[in-house]
């Protein structure tokens, strides 16, 4: 199918220095509203996402209500690096990354300022990670989890995978879990398709450097946020079942919100990954 999208060069390179700009200016008054104990420093990092996410013309529109009072861990679907800037703008929270982010040029220096958790994918970690979530859920801020472990075509979700849910049962104190829905609906005011669609979303084996600058390049796009009522470990049978339960309203509300039935596997994503488990 021809792609029915044209990616500006001119829009590319005039928001590229925007962007280069705006990180400037907003790192260095960050640090200064921190030097000088400013209180609402930390209200700084939503600016900053929701400046990034207006130089990528994306028009992000909300439903439901954000539980923001903490302890809160947000379970969200994961289909590109955009979410963060997407997410960023509307949760007030630290990321939870793989480790390998924490070397990325600027953007792995920008996550650490924001109180990223970086986590290595291994199992034997899991229960230092998950005292490493507690302690910061009650002394810093609440987390955005991405429980798929992994990024898709934004057509469905993989499984969530449950061993951090772990961290929302303290002691017997019961932390929220609230799931959440990120979906890249519309371009130009009309239902994507797949090829607008992968202008968006981000994962194997896309190239992260043409793909991220091809996205300053784009004119407007819808992107939904649903926020979902949130659960406890406590209501379910063990924190596998709220898992399963998060990951089921989640991807509920990503195929409302893209308006299809079926979960849809693009054939490249599938011959890079395999099948879906």
């Amino acid at each position: 199918m021809q792609q029915d999208i044209t990616v500006s060069t001119f829009k590319t390179v005039f928001s590229a220095l925007l962007l280069a700009c705006w990180i400037l200016g907003m790192v260095s008054l960050f640090f200064l509203a921190r030097a000088l104990r400013i209180k609402w420093a930390d209200h700084l990092i939503l600016v900053f996402h929701r400046g990034v996410a207006a130089l990528f013309n994306l028009n992000i529109e909300r439903q439901g209500e954000l539980i923001s009072d903490r302890p809160v861990i947000y379970a969200v679907n994961h289909i590109s690096y955009l979410d963060v800037f997407v997410l960023g703008s509307s949760i007030p929270g630290s990321f939870i990354a793989k480790s390998e982010v924490a070397g990325w040029p600027v953007f792995g220096k920008l996550a650490a300022l924001q109180n990223t958790l970086f986590f290595e994918r291994n199992a034997r970690r899991a229960a230092s990670q998950v005292a490493q979530m507690q302690e910061h859920l009650l002394t810093k801020s609440n987390l955005i989890l991405f429980p798929e472990g992994t990024s898709t075509p934004g057509t469905h979700v993989e499984r969530f995978r449950s061993s951090l849910f772990q961290a929302a049962d303290l002691h017997g104190q019961s932390i929220q879990i609230q799931p959440v829905t990120v979906a890249y609906t519309h371009y130009k005011g009309s239902r994507m398709n797949q090829d607008q669609r992968d202008f968006y979303a981000w994962y194997i084996p896309m190239p992260f450097l043409s793909h991220f600058l091809n996205g300053l390049g784009l004119k407007p796009a819808t992107v939904q946020l649903i926020f979902h009522e949130p659960v406890t470990v406590a209501q379910f049978e063990s924190r596998k079942a709220c898992a399963r339960y998060c990951e089921e309203k989640v991807r509920a509300g990503l195929l409302d919100a893209i308006n299809e039935t079926e979960e849809i596997y693009p054939k490249k994503y599938l011959a890079a990954v395999g099948p879906s488990t």
